[in-house]
């Protein structure tokens, strides 16, 4: 669907259900990291990237202190009062918006009720951080309905707090700050700790490509808070003879080895996980540019490994998706993306075989598993703005 197309189709929604027409629109990106995974609530690195699938809200603003929410992508919706805002059990993807208002009101940020309409071209529960890319356009909606500025890392902040504290998941910052932040022609690298970017460039000739499992794939209430909790013990137990360290961002591959004697096995594969990912992600600056496609390969393999065998996020479907990747016509490296535990898949192909690949991997994803996969590819598009037409 184009531009036009969709926003045709969101307007005639929108009157249907409102009786009006949308006088203010925003847009958010999705993500995908191409090398740090789980780092950044360990104030580590990451090498993410915005892709050019996003979230749009149309929305046209209320006097009376009411919000009513609907979505093109599923079915059910939220309606409540600003002065009472309670989490939604049956339509569960309106509190990443709920959440937002409720938090920017904590804030002392100036909050209107408003009539909005929600659709996503980010695949949901995948890894590609659709509940960020709502949660940011949402965050830009009640900035402009209040008539505020705010600027992205803030509204990151914002996002992050109420995705920790009213939905529920304690994730880092990665996800809101890649998709308010976010620059088109190229992947930023993040420092989680004093959340921080440098832009670094895409080599000519690669591209991105996305393989989506579609498998089931669910974090609130799954093994993602166990291992930012395994983490943490790490650093306790580190501490004791280096109290220096504030996070495993601050502990080196090397020094590492002196300190591994000190943790439980299952906290130190972790632990080990994360340090040398955050190696990773510094030698993937260098390569992704340079377009040193040996490097690329071998960092991209080395932390899936490590996400398998020491991080243990990775299921059948992930497995069976880098395979048909890696027998794809120009495949360069392919790893996780997200999270893990089921969800997407991202490689690095030449350019001049994007087609091929994207032809290859979904049968042959399709014939190992008898799942129908999504493959495409993807490029790096503008953070959390507002859509002029």
């Amino acid at each position: 669907m184009n531009r036009q197309a969709r926003r045709t189709q969101m307007a005639a929604e929108f009157m249907r259900l409102y009786g009006g027409e949308p006088t203010l629109w925003t847009r958010a990106p999705g993500r995908v990291d191409l090398m740090g995974s789980h780092t950044d609530y360990n104030d580590g690195f990451i090498l993410t990237m915005t892709i050019d699938r996003d979230t749009w809200i149309a929305a046209r603003p209320r006097d009376d202190g009411r919000i009513r929410l609907h979505s093109l992508n599923v079915q059910g919706g939220g309606e409540f009062d600003l002065a009472q805002i309670e989490f939604n059990r049956r339509a569960r993807w309106t509190n990443y918006m709920a959440g937002v208002v409720k938090i920017m009101q904590a804030a002392g940020y100036t909050v209107r009720g408003f009539d909005a309409l929600v659709h996503t071209t980010v695949p949901v529960a995948s890894g590609l951080s659709s509940s960020a890319a709502l949660e940011m356009a949402a965050a830009r909606l009640v900035e402009q309905l209040s008539g505020q500025t705010i600027d992205p890392v803030t509204l990151a902040r914002l996002g992050q707090r109420a995705e920790n504290q009213f939905v529920g998941v304690n994730c880092g910052i990665l996800d809101q700050y890649t998709s308010a932040v976010g620059r088109a022609g190229c992947a930023l690298l993040l420092d989680a700790r004093h959340l921080t970017s440098q832009d670094i460039p895409l080599a000519a000739g690669l591209q991105v490509v996305i393989g989506d499992t579609r498998a089931p794939r669910n974090l609130a209430g799954t093994e993602y808070d166990e291992r930012r909790t395994q983490c943490e013990e790490g650093v306790r137990l580190i501490r004791t003879v280096a109290p220096g360290v504030a996070a495993l961002r601050d502990v080196s591959v090397a020094e590492f080895e002196q300190y591994v004697g000190l943790l439980p096995d299952l906290v130190a594969r972790r632990c080990r996980f994360i340090v040398e990912e955050n190696a990773r992600v510094q030698a993937m600056a260098q390569a992704l540019p340079a377009g040193d496609c040996a490097a690329l390969h071998r960092l991209f393999a080395d932390s899936y490994t490590g996400a398998c065998e020491l991080y243990e996020l990775c299921v059948p479907s992930m497995d069976a998706m880098l395979a048909a990747m890696r027998s794809a016509p120009g495949f360069i490296a392919g790893r996780q993306a997200g999270a893990g535990f089921g969800g997407c898949l991202v490689a690095l192909v030449e350019g001049a075989q994007t087609d091929a690949f994207v032809s290859h991997v979904g049968p042959h994803y399709q014939q190992a598993t008898g799942g129908t996969p999504a493959i495409y590819a993807v490029s790096p598009t503008d953070g959390a703005s507002v859509l002029d037409w």
